[in-house]
């Protein structure tokens, strides 16, 4: 582990974190998000979680690029293989089973999470040098993205959408409550609601169109869409390394596609927005999302000079940004479970989606501020915007991944 020495001190508690929270079961091994079952711990955090595996592996990459591979070689495990649903990559692993009760699977659920497993790979290959991994994983992440393709994209306008707020990876952000049907937001009424989704969605097959016209939750997110652009960029990537320079140029169109269509239904007045149900209808609300669509490359560079902006008001430039909501907001409630926290993977999303477009010395702000969360609280699943104070479940693996962005600033 090369770097400052505070960056190799803060890169050896990562790799004690990230040691402590590894299983390795059938063969396979990976990062569970905690396994602290205390007051803030859950137990559920023993599964292995889709994005949670892929921000494992980026900072893993940095500490034992052998166990960043195998962090994704084992997501890719439970790929679907047959039916409607061939190529999905499960939200969840359920390694020792028992997901019969929700999903009617044993060891996976039957929806995904956003797609960033060719970002990663390709990260983890810059330090890994195996082509033989980057070529298991691009036959996998080919496969996936053709699902989406297949079954998320029912209107064929090249925006994919999801079918449940875990998907989203954000479960319970404000934007969702419109298309949940909350009449009022509530920890408990939210859970229930959500559980009570993956019913009707094992009722009808994970068909989105069908969902869709029985009014079931249909959004199609824009920072969703943007990390899938960013997933396909890397695809394109890939496939140069593994000399497939026509596959390349295939990814990288579909990428400009998703760009395109972003563009072209997602921008309203200059900003961007998620649209919910079969009619597409904007949900104007402000958040953290509308940040994170530069890290596919969705806005012009104008529109990203005008999200910049915005970013930097005090609303989102928090003593410990970037919050989910702003906190002018009615829905900003920061102790609360994705209602305006901070969350270490949004904000290395934030990180490089500006340093794409040379914003490059506000990157290393957010970076320097979000270690200060990790030297003030420690490594915790969330935090509080103004008091950096940690939240959520403790000894929580993805909060390491902020020490990437750090590591990043020195390459």
């Amino acid at each position: 582990m090369q770097g400052s020495p505070d960056l190799d001190h803060w890169l050896h508690q990562a790799a004690d974190l990230l040691t402590e929270n590894r299983i390795t079961v059938d063969g396979y091994r990976y990062t569970a998000p905690s396994l602290d079952t205390g007051d803030f711990g859950r137990k559920d955090y023993a599964n292995q979680f889709l994005w949670d595996s892929c921000f494992h592996a980026i900072i893993w990459r940095w500490i034992d690029p052998r166990m960043a591979q195998d962090e994704l070689l084992s997501l890719a495990a439970r790929q679907v293989q047959e039916g409607p649903d061939a190529g999905m990559i499960p939200h969840c692993n359920y390694w020792r089973g028992g997901a019969e009760w929700l999903w009617n699977h044993a060891d996976r659920s039957s929806i995904t999470q956003p797609p960033l497993l060719a970002v990663a790979a390709n990260l983890v290959f810059e330090r890994s040098h195996d082509r033989a991994f980057l070529d298991t994983i691009y036959t996998r992440v080919r496969a996936y993205h053709d699902w989406f393709d297949r079954r998320r994209d029912p209107d064929q306008d090249r925006l994919v959408c999801i079918i449940h707020p875990w998907e989203a990876g954000g479960d319970v952000l404000p934007r969702w409550d419109r298309a949940m049907g909350y009449a009022e937001f509530s920890h408990e009424a939210g859970r229930a609601a959500r559980l009570k989704l993956a019913g009707v969605l094992v009722e009808f097959d994970t068909d989105a169109a069908a969902l869709a016209r029985h009014g079931s939750f249909h959004v199609e997110p824009m920072d969703y869409n943007a990390i899938r652009a960013a997933d396909m960029d890397a695809m394109a990537e890939i496939a140069r390394e593994l000399g497939k320079p026509a596959d390349a140029e295939r990814w990288r169109r579909r990428a400009d596609s998703v760009r395109e269509a972003f563009q072209a239904k997602m921008m309203v007045d200059g900003l961007p927005y998620d649209l919910e149900g079969l009619d597409e209808r904007p949900i104007l609300q402000d958040s953290a999302g509308q940040f994170m669509t530069l890290f596919g490359g969705c806005p012009t560079p104008e529109q990203a000079e005008r999200l910049v902006n915005r970013l930097q008001e005090a609303r989102f430039w928090t003593p410990f940004p970037v919050p989910t909501s702003p906190t002018d907001a009615a829905t900003f409630i920061p102790e609360i479970y994705w209602r305006g926290n901070v969350w270490p993977c949004v904000n290395w999303l934030i990180y490089q989606g500006l340093r794409r477009y040379g914003y490059d010395e506000l990157a290393n702000e957010l970076a320097a501020r979000s270690l200060a969360l990790l030297e003030q609280s420690g490594f915790w699943e969330y935090y509080h915007p103004i008091t950096g104070e940690g939240l959520g479940g403790n000894r929580f693996s993805w909060a390491a991944v902020m020490l990437d962005m750090v590591a990043s600033m020195t390459q």
